[in-house]
């Protein structure tokens, strides 16, 4: 059995997909497999996979119709058999002793989550996002929730976690068929069930940002507007159901997180002034003026300002909207 499975959905990304894969074939000190998931490619992306298949016997390939990442993301946990499952996004690389270090620190502490950071590198070869401790935190479950909820040390996306499979087949933790938010539907399932978390603060994987790619600028098309609202009030009700049974504290911090959540959903809708009346913009606005309590405690971490968090809270929902389009 493999140490790590390494899932990675593919969606025409060609002119990295080799540099991917290799990054992962060259993790120094575990054993991995390599699960490829080819999303209905329309470049070179599926031959590509393909290739990789017949030479190396640590690899398999499935082609799929175009489905999305969290269809490409399930088919690969249906099939990995490693002791720890991570995701990588095929358009970014891994340091070579990122999988070792996030291994090593859960056996060390017996994690069913392993965290670390990463450095974003842009077209230019910019590098950025490089702080960090260099220290590991061993977080019990309500302090790595609270992590979670409160973006502190821990991030939103799957390609900085090593998850124990067992964990998340004992607990049927899948990806929820939605476009958007994902990744971050997925872990507050997965956080849910973990006992302890480790946090190695370390850039160790590197995230190529492009402006083209699939996840960038997908919601600033108004045809992609409606599902994009739709599904960030789906990965919202999930998140007040995965708390219901949780402590007043993390309870608070979910509430930080929705709320700077639907902030960010309403300066992504403004420019779209047909939705300025829309219904669910409207609960949105309700909803945060209602937990005001926590929006004045944590208006900071939530993304308003004091003149920002005041408006929302007096003026009319349309009114609001109006603001926040002329802000955009």
């Amino acid at each position: 059995m493999a140490d790590v499975s390494v899932i990675i959905p593919v969606f025409n990304t060609d002119e990295y997909l080799s540099p991917c894969i290799d990054s992962v074939l060259t993790q120094e000190g575990v054993t991995v497999e390599i699960l490829l998931v080819d999303d209905g490619s329309t470049d070179n992306s599926g031959r590509i996979c393909d290739d990789y298949a017949r030479a190396y016997s640590n690899i398999s390939v499935f082609h799929i119709a175009n489905s999305g990442q969290s269809v490409a993301k399930n088919l690969g946990l249906r099939h990995a058999h490693g002791t720890y499952v991570t995701f990588t996004d095929s358009d970014d690389r891994m340091t070579p002793q990122m999988l070792r270090k996030m291994v090593s620190a859960a056996e060390r502490h017996k994690a069913d989550i392993v965290c670390c950071g990463y450095q974003q590198v842009d077209r230019q070869g910019n590098i950025s996002h490089l702080e960090s401790t260099n220290r590991v935190y061993v977080l019990d479950h309500e302090e790595a929730l609270v992590s979670l909820y409160s973006r502190d040390k821990i991030y939103s996306q799957c390609w900085t976690k090593l998850y124990r499979r067992k964990m998340l087949a004992d607990f049927h933790v899948e990806n929820e068929p939605v476009r958007y938010d994902e990744d971050l539907i997925f872990n507050i399932r997965a956080f849910k069930v973990a006992r302890t978390t480790v946090v190695v603060d370390l850039p160790l994987y590197i995230y190529t940002y492009r402006e083209d790619s699939v996840a960038h600028g997908h919601w600033r098309l108004e045809k992609n507007i409606d599902r994009y609202i739709n599904d960030r009030i789906c990965r919202i009700e999930i998140t007040r159901e995965a708390v219901s049974d949780e402590s007043a504290t993390v309870k608070e911090w979910s509430m930080v997180h929705i709320i700077m959540y639907y902030n960010e959903l309403l300066g992504r809708v403004a420019p779209f002034k047909k939705y300025h009346s829309d219904k669910r913009i409207a609960a949105v606005i309700r909803f945060i003026k209602k937990n005001r309590a926590v929006l004045n405690r944590h208006y900071g971490k939530c993304g308003f300002s004091k003149t920002g968090k005041l408006l929302i809270v007096c003026l009319p929902g349309w009114l609001y909207m109006k603001y926040r389009q002329y802000r955009a």
